[in-house]
Parts: C-alpha cells; sequence; structure tokens
C-alpha cells in the first residue's frame, strides 16, 4: 500500500484527490505563449507566479474548475499594464 499524503485539513489521499497547478505551469505558459508572441523581455519572479496562481484560487468558476484559460486570464490581468504595451509597439 502505498504511503498516505496528507494535503491539510483534515483531507488525505485516503479521503480526498488532489489536482496540482504549479509555478512551473504559470511559467510554462509565460514562456511558450506569452514571451514569444507579445513581449520577450516580460520579466517575472516565482513570487508573481505565486501571486497569479493566488488569483487563478480567488477568481476561478468552480463549475468549470481551473483550466489554461484560467491561468491565461490571471496572467493577463497580472501583467496588463506590460502586455497592453508590447501590443501597441
Amino acid at each position: 500500500m502505498s504511503e498516505v499524503k496528507d494535503y491539510g485539513n483534515g483531507y488525505n489521499s485516503e479521503n480526498s484527490v488532489a489536482i496540482i497547478w504549479s509555478i512551473e505551469d504559470v511559467e510554462y505558459r509565460l514562456e511558450e505563449y506569452y514571451k514569444p508572441i507579445f513581449n520577450p523581455e516580460l520579466k517575472y519572479t516565482k513570487e508573481n507566479c505565486m501571486d497569479i496562481l493566488h488569483n487563478v484560487v480567488d477568481d476561478h468558476d468552480a463549475g468549470y474548475g481551473v483550466t489554461w484559460e484560467s491561468i491565461d486570464y490571471a496572467i493577463e490581468n497580472y501583467f496588463y499594464d506590460e502586455l497592453e504595451k508590447a501590443r501597441k509597439q
């Protein structure tokens, strides 16, 4: 039997499942989609990526869950000024 994973707040791998979105997922979208199209000079940090993930949690629609579109929406809002400037160039 595999080890029980603790998710916190009384949730664990014996009574729940957890789907994880990580900083690496945000970085992937920034690198693969946003940097090449909008602004190769777009700078971000792990703290920016974590802020974006927190925004995803705060703003997502529980009826649809978290999707790549949720992450894109949070990125667009977080870097709105930088992306608008890049789009105008």
